[in-house]
């Protein structure tokens, strides 16, 4: 559900997937008639937010779940985000208790599990011509970086943020969290934090896939190809309390 809709996709089923345009404030679907609800990267672009929450309450059944991801409102990244594209949409700061105060009041949903997620500052790669046409004058500069500085670029910031914070303990390489909640008791495994993200790609991977299929140790340093997208990317073991 979208205010805008891929083309044909308007009132009609595309790969098994019916898209609806509509506002999140007023969901044109029936109360509790919706098992799950996936709200990724949106909140933080919804001025009204919590008419929204109150929507998905709503539309959710009794036995529903709901995942949420968000940026951390106070991080590095958003703020690093934020300056290059001159706000980017964001126009909510969230907090990790705030965002579960805010779902437990207005839905009544509990949380059940959550997880960080980490970066791959994938939104500073050079924009394609068509995307080029949405960024804001800040961001435009990145289409005028040459390939070889952009990648390296995304690579060394990528490796040093998680350098820092697995010395120092920070969360520079911090994206925001995920979280699942419900009104009922889940059995399920917990969620990972997957602290290593391709820079290329923005995917998630485990340390121990990543580490398996690394380079020998260099002065420290592994390197490994995404298993998604191919690109090589610096590992970098995760603190010990993402361990």
């Amino acid at each position: 559900m979208d205010v805008s809709l891929p083309e044909g996709g308007s009132g009609s089923t595309i790969s098994r997937v019916e898209y609806v345009r509509a506002d999140s404030r007023a969901i044109p679907l029936n109360d509790e008639s919706i098992d799950a609800v996936i709200c990724h990267h949106t909140l933080e672009h919804f001025a009204d937010y919590r008419t929204t929450l109150s929507e998905i309450g709503r539309v959710l059944t009794p036995d529903g779940w709901l995942w949420i991801a968000i940026p951390d409102g106070n991080g590095f990244d958003d703020a690093l985000y934020r300056l290059v594209f001159s706000g980017g949409g964001h126009v909510n700061r969230f907090s990790y208790e705030g965002l579960i105060t805010d779902v437990r009041s207005i839905t009544g949903l509990q949380l059940a599990q959550s997880c960080l997620l980490f970066s791959g500052f994938v939104y500073l790669k050079k924009p394609t011509p068509r995307e080029l046409q949405h960024f804001p004058p800040t961001a435009r500069f990145l289409a005028e970086v040459p390939d070889g500085f952009s990648v390296f670029g995304r690579l060394a910031l990528n490796t040093a943020t998680r350098i820092i914070d697995r010395i120092f303990g920070s969360r520079y390489s911090q994206y925001g969290w995920a979280f699942l909640f419900t009104k009922t008791t889940i059995a399920m495994e917990e969620l990972p934090s997957y602290f290593n993200v391709c820079s290329q790609c923005g995917s998630g991977n485990s340390s121990e896939s990543v580490k398996a299929n690394s380079s020998p140790s260099f002065f420290g340093f592994r390197l490994y190809h995404c298993p998604h997208c191919a690109e090589i990317n610096v590992f970098v073991p995760p603190p010990r309390n993402l361990q």
